[in-house]
């Protein structure tokens, strides 16, 4: 199992069958807005001594019933999906496919309906994604974890360390030789940092989110003209 698969499995292992009113869809009401670019560090030094790293980033734009995540790309990678969309070859399947890296909508009703939906600019195409999808564009299936970036309902489950200093509130879940410690800040009720660590430092795995300028128009008021689709239509 990867590092990520595996801070998945520790955070979904710490969950609680009933979710409190926090992670309820009358809690996403409650929860401040919140703008954040999502650093995100996983390093792992293999048997054979070679240590693999990777570091990527999100921005997460979050209001009351709607999360929005975009991975953040270096200009050259920028205009290499430019190209693409333009030249037609986004296609799940293609060879040249690559929407691991297009903008994710994610929206709940009051019902607790969820509703995901993958951002194609240049075609101004928004994919509603089925749940059986989900993987394939990077969604995990977990609202509370998309929209808290880690399900509130965990915490309960790990212990606290000390009292909130500066806001955060630290909470810490010794797991076999990992160790799970998050960083979550009370008022802005979201996790400020998720870091998993194994005891021998040959596996890491830390998430930082901070909070960056709201934007003047946000992301999805900007697709209103977008053409619908879904997800089958992208496949080859």
């Amino acid at each position: 199992m990867n590092a990520p698969a595996m801070l998945k499995a520790l955070l979904a292992a710490t969950a609680l069958a009933g979710l409190p009113l926090a992670a309820s869809a009358a809690g996403d009401a409650a929860a401040p807005d919140q703008n954040l670019r999502i650093q995100h560090h996983v390093m792992s030094i293999g048997k054979d001594g070679v240590q693999r790293e990777s570091r990527y980033a999100d921005l997460m734009f979050r209001r009351a019933g709607s999360v929005w995540v975009e991975r953040e790309l270096p200009p050259a990678l920028r205009d290499d999906h430019d190209q693409e969309a333009r030249e037609g070859k986004v296609h799940i399947g293609h060879a040249h496919a690559d929407n691991t890296a297009a903008p994710l909508w994610v929206r709940r009703d009051a019902a607790g309906k969820v509703q995901v939906g993958m951002v194609l600019r240049q075609q101004r195409k928004l994919i509603e994604v089925d749940a059986a999808n989900y993987g394939n564009v990077g969604y995990n299936g977990s609202w509370a974890n998309a929209y808290w970036l880690v399900d509130p309902a965990s915490l309960a489950r790990m212990k606290a360390v000390g009292t909130a200093g500066k806001g955060v509130q630290r909470y810490e879940l010794p797991q076999g030789e990992n160790t799970l410690r998050i960083d979550w800040d009370v008022a802005g009720r979201y996790a400020r940092k998720i870091e998993q660590r194994n005891a021998h430092g040959t596996s890491l795995n830390v998430m930082t989110a901070s909070a960056i300028a709201a934007p003047k128009t946000l992301p999805w008021q900007k697709i209103d003209a977008y053409e619908r689709g879904e997800y089958s239509d992208l496949l080859d």
